[in-house]
């Protein structure tokens, strides 16, 4: 008889144990995920602050003024096209 109850007993702890164990072992995969992507934001955040302080300096505006077509003045403009 004692037997019985003790794995009855042992039964029951296993069960009230399984709810939690999966609870945890869910928080703990958010987390990793979470981590992932902070590490991404960061990467892509310190991208953006590189491209920001690169596009203060006077050979990053001239280039991307003359992207956009731009010129200086006293230049003449030409334009190249294709057959």
């Amino acid at each position: 008889m004692r037997k019985i109850v003790v794995i009855i007993i042992v039964a029951i702890l296993a069960v009230l144990f399984v709810q939690p164990i999966r609870a945890y072992r869910a928080a703990q995969s958010e987390l990793t995920s979470a981590r992932t992507q902070l590490a991404d934001a960061r990467t892509t955040k310190e991208r953006a602050i590189q491209e920001r302080d690169a596009l203060g300096t006077r050979e990053m505006l001239v280039r991307e003024a003359r992207r956009r077509g731009y010129i200086f003045p006293g230049e003449t403009p030409f334009s190249v096209g294709s057959r």
